[in-house]
């Protein structure tokens, strides 16, 4: 069961109520280190409810040609907050609908499921996302955009990648069987062989 979130306007506020003590407490971690790419705190009752600045922007899958190279800065800093026994802050949820983009910049949603792993599974759970959007041609530019963006600033284990991939896949299929959504792309088979090709 998802958080309630009850979103006011004219206050430019949004309450998210969450479903689970551990959730909330997930949540309040990230947002009380008041990063610029995530909605600021206003307040929490510190038992399962916060109050967050509301953004009127457009999810990034709404977006004609959304900057990948700006939001892999967001990952690459989320990744780069801290890390504990060689794994590193991961939002876990990349959902295309957790990002937004508003007023020129890009901005991160619902830390209600982050955990600390492997960054190469946090990239390929991402870009799961958009092979299950985009044609061949459109996916591997996007593919070859976010690896070389995040290579420039942070390592990616091409061993780690080759063998976390069929488990993050399966965790995908998964659950988006969960949610209901069906993988209908033609493309999707030759997006994820795109996958692959990590160096």
């Amino acid at each position: 069961m998802k958080s309630e979130v009850i979103i006011n306007k004219e206050k430019k506020q949004v309450i998210k109520i969450c479903n689970s003590p551990k959730m909330f407490k997930k949540e309040l971690y990230i947002y009380k280190k008041r990063l610029p790419f995530t909605p600021k705190l206003i307040d929490n009752d510190g038992k399962n409810t916060l109050m967050l600045d509301y953004i009127e922007g457009t999810p990034i899958v709404d977006l004609a040609q959304p900057n990948f190279v700006k939001i892999t800065e967001l990952i690459i800093n989320l990744h780069s907050l801290e890390s504990k026994n060689g794994k590193c802050i991961c939002h876990y949820d990349n959902n295309p609908k957790n990002y937004l983009y508003a007023d020129g910049k890009y901005y991160m949603l619902d830390f209600s499921e982050w955990i600390y792993d492997y960054p190469e599974s946090d990239l390929i759970h991402f870009l799961l996302f958009w092979a299950s959007t985009y044609n061949a041609i459109k996916f591997k530019h996007v593919f070859e955009k976010v690896i070389s963006t995040y290579k420039a600033k942070r390592l990616i284990n091409p061993l780690e990648w080759e063998l976390i991939l069929p488990e993050i896949i399966l965790r995908f299929d998964s659950r988006r069987r969960e949610f209901g959504k069906k993988q209908t792309h033609p493309d999707i088979s030759t997006n994820r062989e795109i996958l692959k090709n990590i160096i």
